[in-house]
């Protein structure tokens, strides 16, 4: 056993010190891969008849954490969810405006109470009650922006439903694939740890869009469930169906009137409808559930809101003005011009056209009346101080979200903003917490799987030490052999 066996260590620990410094390269070489879980691979000792034999390959392994990547997908899921709601809310409050900023609802307000008060001081100046006039008129188009600004999220939040469920069903039926090419070749004993980072690729893919959760099945499958429960893969894909809605969606538009909601093909029982959007919905808690949210719940909150400020518009200006300030039909300064229901107003609010020039109307009667036939006396001031009061009267909210005390209307453009404000703020500040959070266990599933290079080349000099100990061991024998024959 003497030389001979030397010989066949010495080329053992060769092989194995080649196997060892081509799982480093291939780890240096993927150090900034997405998705790469670092290989490792183990050596053990070999005995015959009591004598060591040298080294064998035992395997090479992709090293996994299922915790920490559990815990960054759910991660993922909270990131998708709160970022997704924290760009709606931050669209709003930009449509909004902040007050006192030029052009914000509540600075449109507080112009329109300015500007009937200088009306008030100055009747006979045309230039006044023109000023008014189109303060009035910016006011309605910022209520009218809000809504278009709502109409938009609402039909956006729509369109990108539909492409996260097409993603969603692509992803899964591409980890189907590859779940059946891993089972393939892990039976012919081949490697599959490249087939199951671009697994773990792809599954990382739905992890934003609905919590995972990964469960392992024989000859190395997973199967695939949702954080709160809902089957997606296991032993066959379980797809999404959504139907999307028109291009444009208006305030009155429902779930089921027509809006779609999210079903799933349950197999025997066929496209079943899934709840969605409530925040315990079988696939929320990610930016899906998130969108599903916003379309049904956030932003019909906020347009109801606008509605009620519009109503509020119309009828201070109808019951608390002046009789004879008012038109024909009893209508006062603003106006619903197609009296259409209550769903909406804020999309339909308008001035009168009586005061609007751009109507065939005529600024004068703001002074006069809207009724006024012909300009009257042009030191009348009474029916404008009824229009500057009525903006300025504190009124009790009835039903209100956002108003708790009696307000004049531009405190009450004020309260709207700044109570979706604060609602935009939290939902900032738990995006930031979740990206944080994500940023973080990113960072510990990067340690624990992936790819230190100051490690791996540490190794590659311990390696490179044992493959010329083993070289050396080689000419050693060989001297002896030589010496031997001679």
């Amino acid at each position: 056993m003497g030389i001979s066996n030397a010989l066949n260590n010495a080329y053992t620990g060769l092989v194995g010190a080649s196997r060892l410094a081509d799982t480093v390269s291939n780890n240096v070489a993927n150090a900034m891969t997405p998705g790469f879980g670092r290989r490792v691979t183990e050596l053990s000792s070999l005995a015959l008849g009591g004598y060591g034999s040298g080294v064998r390959v035992t395997g090479s392994y992709r090293t996994e954490n299922a915790f920490l990547t559990a815990e960054r997908r759910a991660m993922d899921a909270s990131a998708g969810a709160a970022g997704t709601t924290s760009g709606a809310w931050l669209r709003i409050v930009d449509a909004l405006g902040e007050p006192g900023e030029t052009g914000a609802l509540a600075t449109r307000a507080s112009e329109l109470e300015a500007k009937l008060m200088a009306a008030v001081a100055s009747p006979q100046s045309l230039t006044q009650l023109t000023d008014a006039v189109t303060a009035a008129r910016q006011l309605a188009e910022a209520v009218n922006a809000v809504a278009r600004e709502n109409q938009s999220l609402r039909t956006e939040a729509d369109a990108e439903i539909a492409r996260q469920v097409n993603r969603v069903n692509d992803a899964l039926h591409a980890v189907e694939d590859v779940n059946g090419k891993i089972v393939t070749l892990g039976l012919k004993g081949e490697d599959v740890s490249a087939l199951q980072d671009e697994r773990d690729r792809i599954i990382d893919g739905i992890s934003s869009i609905i919590p995972v959760r990964v469960v392992n099945r024989d000859n190395g499958q997973v199967a695939l469930y949702s954080a709160n429960g809902g089957a997606l893969l296991d032993g066959r894909v379980w797809g999404l169906s959504f139907q999307q809605g028109p291009n444009v969606i208006t305030p009155e538009m429902t779930p089921g009137a027509p809006l779609g909601g999210l079903m799933q093909d349950q197999g025997a029982a066929g496209l079943t409808a899934v709840a969605a959007g409530t925040g315990s919905g079988t696939f929320d808690g990610g930016s899906l559930g998130a969108l599903f949210e916003i379309r049904d719940t956030l932003v019909p909150g906020v347009d109801a809101e606008m509605d009620r400020y519009a109503a509020e518009l119309i009828d201070r200006f109808r019951s608390l003005a002046a009789a004879g300030s008012l038109d024909a039909g009893g209508e006062g300064l603003f106006v619903d011009p197609t009296s259409g229901p209550a769903v909406g107003l804020a999309g339909r609010l308008a001035i009168n056209a009586a005061v609007d020039p751009t109507q065939g109307g005529a600024a004068w009667r703001l002074r006069d009346g809207l009724s006024a036939a012909t300009p009257g006396a042009e030191g009348f001031g009474a029916y404008l101080q009824g229009l500057a009061d009525a903006m300025s009267t504190a009124r009790a909210p009835g039903g209100w979200t956002t108003q708790n005390a009696a307000n004049d209307a531009a405190t009450m453009a004020s309260e709207i903003a700044s109570f979706f404000a604060g609602r935009s703020a939290t939902a900032e500040g738990a995006q930031a917490y979740a990206a944080a959070r994500q940023t973080t266990l990113s960072d510990s599933e990067a340690n624990a799987v992936g790819v230190d290079t100051d490690r791996e080349l540490q190794n590659l000099i311990l390696i490179e030490q044992a493959y010329a100990a083993n070289a050396r061991v080689l000419a050693t024998i060989d001297d002896l052999l030589k010496l031997l024959l001679e």
